[in-house]
C-alpha cells in the first residue's frame, strides 16, 4: 500500500425514496399519457382489451368554451377527485410474485429486453425503459395492484405514494405490503389497477381528450383487431363518452391519400396514390434521388406510411356532411372538431404511437411554417391525419427520449421530417392539378404581370367605335399614361425588393468568403508585426507578406464587386456586358457549393455583348444555379451544368442540367407564381426569372435538349 494513502474504500449509491415520485409525476407530463403508459402496459402483456372505469362523485361547474373570437360559458361535469378512483383492467397474462418483485418493482429494469422474455411476448413490446408503470404516482394518492396469471393465486399488493414523499427516507427503507389469496377478483388471468384517491378532478374535456389520444395509440396502418379499449363513465356523464374507443367515419373519407413504403437504401416501394375526384388509386413510380441528401439517402431505416388530406374549404366539408349524413348525425361543425382532433402526423413503432407526435397543435414536421411560406400549393397540418411507422430494431438511430415522450433530436431524425415533406410535396404538387382556381393561359414566362393594367385596347376600341368622344378618348389616354407612369414606379420597387432578398440568399458565401480573407489578413498582419520587430528585419520576407495583403485585398475587392449589383440603391440604366463574364461571376458565388456536391459547370468561352441591368443578368442567372444545385444533390453519380449561348433571330441561352427533369404531366405549372416541385419550395424563383426577361421583351421556355438528361430552360432576348 502506498504510504500517502491513509485509507480507500468504496461507496454505494443510495437512491432517495422520492426518486419514484420524481419518475411519475415529473418525467410524466400528465394524466393523459399517465394512463395511456399504463394502457400500453396492457398492451404488453397480451391483453385483448382494457376497461378504464371512473368511479367518484359527479357535480358541475361552469366551465370557458372558445369558439372563433367567441367565449360561451356553458355547465361541465366534472368528477371530484377527493374520494375518486380509476380501475384499468386487463385480460392479458397477468404476473407472478417473482416479476412483481424482480421486474415490475425495479425502475429501469430490463425486463422487456431479455432475449427469452420478448420471445414468450405475445406482442412487440412498446417500452424498454422500465419506467412506464410510475405513471400511476402520477395519477393517485395509491394503488392496489391485483394480478394473476392461469391457474395460480390472485397477488394483491398496495402502494401509498406519500412513503416515497420523505426527503430524509431511502428508497430500501420503504416497504411494500403483498398478500397472496385465493382468487376472487380475476377469473383467469390479468391485472387490476386501482388508482384510489385521485390527485386531480377530471372533466368531460379531459375525458374526451382521453378518448382521442387513446383512439390513436394503436397503429392505423397495421390495425390490432384483437385489442379493444374501454371507458366506463358514471351515468351522470355524456354518453358519447363512455364506451368502446373507435375512430370517427370521416376519416374513411379523405380528399387524398397516399401510402407506401420507404426501404433502408432510401427507395420508395409500392406508392399509392388516391384522388377523390378521379376516385381511382395510381401506383406512384416515385424516383429514389428524392429521398438522396449530399449524395446518400436520409439515414433514418425503414418506414412506412399513410397520410389521409382533407380540402377544408366550405364547399368539400358541405359534401362532406351530406356524404355522411345517411349514416351518422355529422354537420360540418362535427367534422371540424373531429379533424381538429385527429390532424397531425403521429409515429407508431412497431404498432404503437410515440408520443406526443399528432397531438393537437404538435406540428412537429413544420407543415404550417410551409403552408405560410406557399399558402397556394402547401397543406397545412390541421388538413392531415398521417401516420408513420417505424421499428426499435428497424430504425436503432431513432431513439426515444427518457421521458418517453418524443425521439431524440438527431441527423436521422431530421432525415425522418424530410422525407415526410418529399412525400407531402408529392400530393401537393398532384393537388394542385386538380383544384379549381383561377389560371391565365399566357404564361408568365412570356407576358409581363403588368400587361394587363393596359387602357390601350380599351382608348382603341372607343376611337373606333366613338370616335366623336374627343374628350373621353383624351381623359382615358392621360389615366392611361398616369397608370404606366405608377407601374414603372412599381416595377422600380419590386427591383429593388429582388435584389434585397437576392442579397439574403447570398449572406452564406458572403460571410465564407468574407471570413476567409479577414483570417488571412489577421494571420499576415501578425507575421508582418513579429518581422518588424526582429533586430533583423528581413526585407524579403516583409515585401512577400505586404504582397499577399494587397492580393487578399484584391480579392475582397472582386467580392464587394460581384456583390455590388444586388444592393438596394436604384436601378441602373441598362448597360453593355460580357453575358459570359456576368454568368461566371455568379457561379463562382456558388463555388463552395459546387465544389461540395462535385458539380462541374460548362460555359463557353465566347464573348457575346447584351444590354441590360447586371443585378437584372446576375439573378437570373442566379435562380437557374440554384435550381440546378438542388436538384443536382438528389443524384448519384457525375453533375453537370451546361450553358450554352448562340444567335438565332436574337441571342438564345440554353441553361440545363444532368437532374432529375421536370415530369411531363407538371411542365405547364413550373412557371406559376407559388407552384415549386422542392419540398419547402416556395415556387417564386422561375417565376421572377420569366418576369424579368419578359421585361426586357424576351422569351423564357422549357425545351428539349439532347446534351442533358434534366431540365433545360431556353432564354430568348
Amino acid at each position: 500500500m502506498n504510504e500517502n494513502i491513509l485509507s480507500c474504500g468504496s461507496f454505494n449509491f443510495k437512491p432517495r425514496a422520492r426518486l419514484i415520485k420524481t419518475i411519475g409525476e415529473e418525467l410524466i407530463s400528465n394524466d393523459n399519457v399517465a394512463i395511456t403508459e399504463l394502457v400500453k402496459n396492457s398492451y404488453d402483456a397480451g391483453s385483448p382489451i382494457v376497461d378504464i372505469t371512473f368511479i367518484g362523485k359527479v357535480k358541475e361547474r361552469d366551465s370557458v368554451v372558445k369558439k372563433t373570437r367567441v367565449s360561451d360559458v356553458t355547465k361541465e361535469k366534472y368528477i371530484v377527485s377527493e374520494g375518486a378512483s380509476i380501475v384499468v383492467l386487463d385480460e392479458g397474462s397477468g404476473m407472478d410474485f417473482e416479476i412483481i418483485q424482480k421486474a415490475w418493482m425495479e425502475p429501469a429494469t430490463n425486463y422487456k429486453k431479455k432475449a427469452e422474455n420478448k420471445k414468450n411476448a405475445i406482442r412487440k413490446f412498446t417500452g424498454e425503459k422500465g419506467i412506464g408503470r410510475f405513471a400511476a404516482a402520477k395519477l393517485s394518492k395509491r394503488l392496489e395492484l391485483i394480478t394473476k396469471q392461469k391457474e395460480k393465486d390472485e397477488i394483491v399488493v398496495e402502494f401509498d405514494w406519500n412513503d416515497f414523499s420523505n426527503e430524509e427516507s431511502y428508497l430500501e427503507d420503504v416497504k411494500i405490503d403483498w398478500t397472496i389469496r385465493k382468487p376472487q377478483e380475476i377469473k383467469d388471468s390479468g391485472t387490476i389497477l386501482k388508482l384510489v384517491e385521485l390527485n386531480d378532478d377530471w372533466n368531460e374535456s379531459k375525458i374526451s381528450d382521453l378518448r382521442v389520444a387513446l383512439s390513436r395509440l394503436l397503429n392505423p396502418i397495421v390495425p390490432e383487431e384483437d385489442f379493444l379499449i374501454s371507458i366506463n363513465l358514471p351515468a351522470d356523464f355524456e354518453k358519447s363518452l363512455s364506451g368502446l374507443i373507435e375512430r370517427p367515419d370521416m376519416l374513411n373519407r379523405p380528399n387524398y391519400v397516399i401510402k407506401g413504403k420507404v426501404s433502408n437504401e432510401g427507395r420508395p416501394q409500392d406508392v399509392v396514390f388516391y384522388s377523390k375526384i378521379k376516385n381511382q388509386e395510381e401506383k406512384l413510380a416515385l424516383s429514389e434521388n428524392l429521398f438522396v441528401a449530399n449524395n446518400k439517402p436520409y439515414c433514418v431505416g425503414p418506414f412506412s406510411f399513410e397520410f389521409k388530406i382533407w380540402d377544408r374549404d366550405k364547399d368539400n366539408l358541405n359534401a362532406l356532411s351530406l356524404e355522411m349524413a345517411s349514416k351518422s348525425n355529422s354537420t360540418v361543425r362535427n367534422i371540424k372538431r373531429d379533424l381538429d382532433d385527429l390532424c397531425g402526423i403521429s409515429i407508431y413503432r412497431d404498432n404503437v404511437r410515440v408520443l406526443p407526435y399528432g397531438n393537437q397543435n404538435n406540428d412537429w414536421v413544420r407543415l404550417d411554417i410551409r403552408r405560410v411560406n406557399n399558402p397556394t400549393l402547401r397543406l397545412s397540418n390541421n388538413q392531415i391525419v398521417g401516420f408513420v411507422s417505424i421499428g426499435l430494431d428497424s430504425n436503432p438511430l431513432l431513439n426515444d427520449q427518457s421521458n418517453r415522450e418524443g425521439i431524440v433530436e438527431s441527423q436521422a431524425f431530421e432525415g425522418l421530417k424530410d422525407c415526410i415533406k418529399i412525400i407531402l410535396n408529392e400530393v401537393e404538387q398532384r393537388r394542385y392539378n386538380e383544384r379549381p382556381r383561377e389560371k391565365d393561359n399566357s404564361s408568365l414566362s412570356s407576358k409581363s404581370l403588368f400587361d394587363k393594367f393596359s387602357l390601350s385596347s380599351l382608348t382603341e376600341a372607343i376611337k373606333e367605335k366613338l370616335p366623336e368622344q374627343k374628350e373621353v378618348i383624351s381623359l382615358i389616354t392621360q389615366k392611361d399614361l398616369e397608370i404606366q407612369e405608377a407601374i414603372s414606379k412599381v416595377q422600380e420597387i419590386i427591383s429593388r425588393y429582388r435584389r434585397l432578398s437576392t442579397l439574403g440568399q447570398l449572406i452564406d458565401a458572403i460571410l465564407h468568403d468574407g471570413n476567409g480573407l479577414l483570417n488571412l489578413i489577421d494571420l499576415n498582419s501578425r507575421l508582418l508585426l513579429k518581422e518588424i520587430d526582429n533586430e533583423y528585419v528581413n526585407k524579403s520576407e516583409v515585401k512577400d507578406l505586404v504582397h499577399s495583403l494587397q492580393t487578399t485585398r484584391l480579392e475582397f475587392a472582386q467580392l464587394f464587386k460581384r456583390m455590388s449589383p444586388f444592393g438596394g440603391r436604384k436601378r441602373e440604366s441598362p448597360k453593355k456586358l460580357i453575358l459570359e463574364s456576368v454568368i461566371n461571376n455568379q457561379f463562382y458565388l456558388f463555388k463552395d457549393e459546387l465544389s461540395r456536391l462535385s458539380i462541374d459547370y460548362v460555359v463557353p468561352n465566347s464573348k457575346h455583348e447584351i444590354i441590360i441591368d447586371e443585378a437584372d443578368i446576375g439573378i437570373i442567372f442566379m435562380n437557374l444555379i440554384q435550381n440546378s444545385i438542388y436538384w443536382l444533390g438528389t443524384i448519384y453519380g457525375k453533375r453537370r451544368i451546361y450553358v450554352q449561348i448562340y444567335d438565332e433571330e436574337g441571342l438564345c441561352i440554353l441553361f440545363s442540367d444532368n437532374g432529375p427533369g421536370i415530369r411531363k404531366e407538371i411542365e405547364q405549372n413550373v412557371f406559376d407564381p407559388y407552384f415549386s416541385t422542392k419540398p419547402d419550395g416556395i415556387g417564386l424563383g422561375l417565376t421572377i426569372v420569366g418576369e424579368l426577361i419578359s421585361e426586357y421583351n424576351g422569351e423564357f421556355m422549357l425545351v428539349n435538349n439532347e446534351i442533358s438528361t434534366g431540365a433545360c430552360f431556353k432564354i430568348k432576348f
